[in-house]
């Protein structure tokens, strides 16, 4: 694992590889937060606190509403996870109302995506398909926080990164040339050493996206204080289902 990808396998290792939705919030309690996203009051007083194990269990027995997973990040952010549905992006600007609040997202359409809103403002954000493209009252308000991360996944610097796993370059001129020729495979015309590289791939993995990926979670990282780690993701946050309006 090259250290500039770091972020991302650690979303990945927690089944969030492929689709990811977050959001951090300053100076408000979770519940708080919940309520804003649409979480009912009954639902914030029938709350309880459990793992992230727990709540897959729970997410993958069957259809259910968008659910949050909110906990204390620093002394005055909280990190909110949502497994289904993007609340957290679509109230980012409630969220911030006396303070300010991120949201970063990917999913298989979408490369991915960071929110930046102050105090009830859309203030900044970019997606790595084109980070050029900006949006927001201060679109360069983030950059004192990005140097020295990568946001553009179209570039091919990731090929000359001398933490890159032996034998990942000619894997992916195999993929692309067979990809090129739409010839098909077998499992016996893959190399042994290759198959990490396809188990990978198949959960979400690219270099340059990874990379990317967890440029925009280290950028939230610098500003709040404290990045997405295992400490956190170990520990036990509060639940909340976010349901449709009736």
């Amino acid at each position: 694992m090259r250290s500039s990808e770091r972020l991302w396998h650690l979303a990945g290792s927690y089944g969030m590889g492929e689709e990811f939705m977050a959001a951090w919030v300053e100076g408000l309690e979770t519940w708080e937060a919940a309520r804003l996203m649409g979480v009912t009051m009954a639902d914030v007083d029938d709350s309880a606190d459990c793992s992230w194990s727990v709540l897959q269990e729970e997410m993958t027995a069957g259809e259910g509403p968008p659910v949050i997973w909110a906990g204390k990040l620093t002394g005055n952010w909280i990190q909110i996870v949502q497994v289904r549905g993007h609340t957290c992006a679509e109230a980012l600007t409630e969220l911030s109302y006396g303070g300010r609040a991120f949201s970063v997202s990917w999913s298989f359409n979408r490369p991915g995506e960071l929110d930046y809103a102050v105090n009830g403002r859309r203030a900044a954000g970019f997606g790595i398909g084109d980070p050029g493209e900006r949006w927001g009252d201060t679109p360069d308000a983030l950059d004192p926080y990005m140097r020295g991360l990568r946001f553009d996944m179209r570039e091919s610097a990731w090929e000359d990164d001398p933490e890159l796993p032996p034998g990942l370059l000619e894997y992916y001129a195999w993929e692309e040339a067979r990809e090129e020729t739409g010839e098909d495979y077998c499992d016996a015309d893959i190399p042994e050493e290759w198959w990490d590289f396809v188990e990978l791939a198949h959960n979400g993995y690219d270099p340059a996206g990874a990379e990317c990926r967890t440029s925009l979670l280290a950028l939230v990282g610098r500003v709040t204080g404290r990045e997405l780690d295992r400490e956190w993701m170990a520990g036990e946050h509060t639940r909340y289902p976010v349901r449709e309006p009736a």
